[in-house]
């Protein structure tokens, strides 16, 4: 169990540590980081969706090429950009996988009794990278942006105050369950000696995982009462400052909705 709780707190650390990594490149002088935030939100979500439109693989190549250009412009590392984008188009590979047998097309190979299609093998690799380019561009946002000064555009933007409620919340008391996972995982380190089997650890993880349900609850309902307390039934007012938007802006909105359009029309006109 101690190397398991070893790697658990290191994971966690390791992922603190990239948050605010995170704030520290929002900090630096790049191109997005120039942009009024409203800007950046709905440029690089315009983008994003661009990616999502599009139906051909060298388009989503391109895509991914812009989104390069805009970390490398933005000091932002393009290995870290790539890291923390991996995990989802991964995940989704996996899941589109079986598609590679089950759409028809011209044979690509065969084993086993199962026909591999170059339709299906086309369509798992334009759907991961049209997902890890979309996933990829909305990561700038938070890179290259004040997560306070990402609220303040939502709502400056008029966003549902609901959904704002959900995305201020989510991040800022996420911290809150890693701390109480991090105290429950070096809680149980402390009280470790030597190596446990397979079948206690797996013991110990289940119990681990009822505490940290029952203490979350219970922090959650304490975080609750104080919001309650402090006018928490007031919509969110967050104190990021917004720019004054200059022809680059408006430059890079141009851009954006160009490429929405042509997105568009490559995809139904040709």
């Amino acid at each position: 169990m101690t190397g398991i709780v070893a790697q658990s707190v290191e994971s966690i650390t390791g992922a603190l540590r990239a948050v605010f990594t995170a704030e520290q490149i929002a900090e630096n002088d790049g191109f997005l980081q120039r942009r009024d935030p409203r800007v950046t939100l709905i440029a690089v979500a315009g983008f994003a969706l661009a990616v999502m439109l599009s139906r051909r693989i060298s388009v989503t190549v391109c895509f991914g090429l812009l989104t390069v250009i805009l970390a490398r412009t933005s000091a932002v590392p393009v290995r870290q950009l790539a890291k923390r984008s991996a995990v989802v188009p991964l995940v989704s590979a996996l899941i589109v996988l079986p598609q590679a047998v089950i759409m028809p097309g011209d044979t690509l190979v065969s084993f086993a009794g199962m026909t591999v299609t170059v339709a299906g093998v086309e369509y798992v690799i334009l759907f991961t990278l049209r997902v890890g380019v979309g996933v990829g561009l909305l990561s700038l946002i938070v890179l290259t942006t004040p997560f306070s000064e990402v609220i303040a555009a939502m709502r400056s933007l008029h966003i549902p105050v609901a959904l704002v409620w959900v995305i201020a919340i989510t991040y800022r008391y996420l911290f809150l369950f890693f701390d109480e996972l991090q105290r429950l995982v070096l809680a149980r380190n402390s009280r470790t000696t030597g190596r446990t089997r397979l079948r206690g650890a797996w013991q110990d993880a289940s119990r681990m995982a009822g505490s940290f349900l029952l203490r979350t609850l219970n922090r959650g309902e304490r975080v609750g009462r104080g919001m309650r307390a402090r006018g928490g039934a007031r919509a969110p007012s967050p104190y990021g400052r917004l720019q004054q938007i200059d022809r680059y802006d408006y430059a890079l909105l141009t851009v954006s909705a160009v490429t929405i359009m042509i997105s568009g029309v490559i995809r139904w006109s040709l």
